[in-house]
């Protein structure tokens, strides 16, 4: 009896001419962030915001923000996320006058020389869904050559706390782009 014999005997090598057919777990469930059936792609982009707008988005999936500025003065770059008339609290993201990155509390470490942002920056928002309702930040500022320049992270946000309005301070930027998906209406 030769090797085939003996593996065809042990594994039943008739099996492997039978059709497999796939057949759904009954534990796992989809992830609400996986399923996009009934989603659109939204990509908006301001070059001018006054007052208050709408986020529009779907916050329990992915979502990006980016914000396009020039050369800083001595002022607080600041845009605001998740405003809603029944909340009170808003999420501050944004740069320090003194060069530090901030989600609301949440301070950056390193300090960001001045020098390196004449050229122009922007700051970038990624948000993703983490599981059970809440949400990994991560709010990154690159120079116009494409290097990030500092990074802050967070988990301490829930999805729904990103949903609303979004305001920016008295700053002129060059642009403001959201990109995510949205629901069907």
């Amino acid at each position: 009896m030769d090797r085939r014999e003996i593996f065809n005997i042990l594994f039943k090598g008739s099996a492997a001419q039978e059709p497999i057919t796939p057949e759904p777990d009954p534990v796992l469930e989809t992830p609400v962030h996986l399923k996009t059936d009934q989603l659109s792609r939204v990509y908006k982009e301001w070059t001018d915001l006054t007052g208050e707008d709408k986020l529009d988005l779907s916050t329990s999936h992915a979502f990006t923000i980016t914000l396009d500025l020039d050369c800083p003065d001595n002022q607080e770059t600041c845009l605001t996320l998740g405003i809603q008339h029944d909340k009170t609290n808003n999420i501050r993201i944004g740069l320090k006058a003194d060069g530090y990155l901030f989600i609301n509390d949440l301070v950056d470490e390193r300090i960001i020389d001045r020098a390196k942002l004449f050229g122009g920056f922007q700051l970038i928002l990624a948000v993703n869904p983490l599981g059970p309702g809440m949400s990994f930040a991560k709010l990154k500022i690159m120079d116009r050559a494409g290097l990030t320049l500092s990074a802050l992270k967070s988990k301490q946000y829930a999805t729904e706390d990103w949903d609303g309005g979004m305001i920016l301070a008295e700053q002129p930027f060059n642009f403001l782009r959201i990109e995510g998906l949205h629901t069907h209406n």
